[in-house]
């Protein structure tokens, strides 16, 4: 078991600080903000909720919040179990600063095989497959196909326990 809220960060030489704060607010909702400064000024702050229900996720994310200068980054997230081996979900990305706005949504699904998993997901930027096969004990078969021009990838990793 955890404590919360949990406060973690480092600091280097010059006062640059990465921190981040998790808290658990109730049984299945987690929040997370982290900052990231570069001497005395923000680079980066995000602050993140996520439920994890019995057949569900759901994640909303606030990225680099400026008011003043009308910029945000806002992700959403959703996955759902329709069966004990079948994961459907999305993700939205809607991103704002002066003089540009636009959001992108992405779709996602996963099966899951007695020895292999198999996933896709499908948006704007094209569309990525993957498939991981365990042959047995010592070794599986994860190649990464990606449905463009770009070339696969075939890794055999072996254990050797």
């Amino acid at each position: 078991p955890q404590a919360f809220p949990m406060l973690a960060g480092d600091m280097d030489n010059s006062g640059s600080l990465n921190a981040q704060v998790l808290h658990l607010v109730a049984e299945r909702i987690r929040t997370k903000a982290v900052f990231q400064t570069h001497q005395a000024k923000f680079m980066t702050w995000q602050f993140d909720g996520e439920y994890r229900g019995d057949d569900c996720t759901a994640t909303l994310t606030l990225g680099n919040p400026d008011l003043l200068g009308e910029s945000v980054i806002l992700v959403a997230h959703f996955l759902q179990s329709v069966t004990s081996r079948l994961v459907l979900g999305g993700e939205m990305v809607y991103h704002r600063r002066p003089g540009e706005e636009g959001a992108i949504l992405t779709l996602a699904g996963k099966y899951t095989g007695t020895r292999w998993v198999a996933t896709l997901n499908v948006g704007y930027g094209g569309a990525h497959a993957s498939y991981y096969h365990r042959a047995n004990e010592q070794v599986s078969v994860p190649p990464v196909p990606h449905l463009s021009l770009s070339p696969a990838c075939l890794c055999l990793p072996w254990d050797l326990a």
